[in-house]
């Protein structure tokens, strides 16, 4: 009895590792490289400017499909390519009649990025807390990191102790603003890699967002009129020197919106079709358009819009997934399933199930037979085999290699 136990978790072990590094090997002989096109906006021809990978070429292109040399796409996108263009004495002084410079381009210019593996991603539930007005002018990391519990307690690094009387002054402030301990989600940006600190935005128990700085050693603990049932999934604070928003905040259903700097409105982005669990989201920001695009697997749309954030212009584009074209359409009849240790949906390592292709059982019968012929060869009894095929019928060739690994005797 034992010696079967043994046999079947070795079998187990092997179908494992064999539906993971099979199918893994696989595409990387038949796997065809895909690359998503690139769309940014002109402001000179009022056209979608395109990036593809078109076989071993990369090609620029309007959306009307007009190709243009990379020196003709620099001078078409100014704002995007403004350091080069400086560079060469290209760049024009004015555009659609209105004067631009350099530094003005500068500063109106961001790019945010944000993936499906950002969504909900684990956090150690203590912060740095920075001085928001540094005397030195330069964010510095403080001693100590904080936590919301039942109350904002301040913890010093270097000896762990409780800072009490800061966490009585942060308690305190938070308690007079109304705060419902405790914090239920706490998003920041704790790096000293930025112009100015806007501290942090804390989701109470009640649902509420609290804007919470330090300014001169003293608490700032404002209460947003954000809705309490926006349904908010994450928050990421972006400090810039535009200083156009605060935040960006993404909802359970996908919704997008920028926490604006005036009496922290929101303003949502007028996106269609985006999933935060699976879709990447760029917003790209210039002196003229806010560009946002939307790459998911197959499937590009992009929409500009003016200052204010009213759609002038959209474009969308699709193509064969992996799993559409010739080497994915095979991998249906040949794997039943697949196992990933990786995916883009997180940064952590763990079993990614992919599957299940009934398309693969025809191979798995194949295959089941194919042992059946190999047992009677043996001389085993059939009674005692009717497990090993079973497993065959479920697993396929991932089974069927585990079975020639650690035969059956009986």
């Amino acid at each position: 009895m034992l010696t079967k136990l043994s046999r079947y978790l070795l079998i187990f072990i092997t179908i494992l590792v064999a539906a993971i590094y099979i199918p893994k090997l696989y595409w990387l002989i038949f796997g065809e490289r895909i690359v998503a096109p690139h769309a940014s906006y002109s402001p000179v021809i009022k056209k979608f400017i395109l990036g593809k990978l078109v076989g071993k070429n990369y090609l620029w292109m309007d959306s009307d499909g007009k190709q243009y040399t990379r020196e003709q796409t620099d001078l078409l996108l100014p704002l995007q390519n403004y350091r080069l263009l400086a560079a060469k004495g290209q760049m024009p002084d004015t555009l659609d009649g209105i004067p631009i410079s350099v530094e003005e381009v500068r500063l109106n210019s961001f790019y945010l990025r944000f993936q499906p593996y950002q969504i909900g991603m684990p956090q150690i539930q203590l912060f740095p807390l920075f001085e928001s007005n540094p005397p030195r002018l330069q964010l510095e990391m403080p001693p100590d990191f904080f936590r919301i519990t039942g109350r904002m307690e301040f913890i010093t690094a270097e000896s762990n102790q409780i800072n009490s009387e800061k966490t009585g002054l942060f308690t305190k402030r938070l308690q007079e603003s109304g705060f419902a301990f405790p914090a239920a989600k706490i998003f920041g940006n704790p790096t000293t890699r930025k112009p100015f600190d806007e501290g942090y935005f804390v989701v109470d128990n009640a649902g509420h967002l609290y804007h919470i700085k330090m300014r001169d050693g003293k608490p700032l603990c404002i209460r947003t009129p954000v809705p309490a049932d926006l349904g908010i999934e994450t928050i990421f604070v972006k400090e810039s020197n535009l200083k156009e928003f605060l935040a960006v905040i993404i909802t359970r259903s996908s919704d997008v919106y920028l926490l604006m700097y005036d009496r922290y409105k929101l303003q949502k982005l007028p996106l269609a079709g985006y999933d935060c669990k699976s879709d990447q989201l760029r917003i790209v920001g210039n002196l003229f358009y806010r560009i946002l695009s939307v790459v998911s697997d197959g499937r590009l749309e992009v929409t500009v819009t003016d200052r204010n954030y009213e759609v002038i212009d959209r474009y969308e584009e699709t193509w064969p997934t992996r799993e559409q074209r010739t080497a994915g359409l095979a991998s249906a009849w040949l794997f039943p399933f697949t196992l990933k240790l990786q995916s883009g949906k997180s940064m952590f390592i763990g079993f990614h199930w992919k599957g299940y292709y009934w398309n693969a059982l025809v191979l798995n019968l194949a295959l089941v037979a194919l042992s059946f012929f190999l047992y009677r060869k043996r001389n085993n009894s059939t009674k005692n085999t009717i497990p090993d095929r079973l497993l065959v019928a479920l697993t396929g060739l991932y089974g069927f290699i585990a079975l020639l690994i650690f035969p059956n005797h009986n």
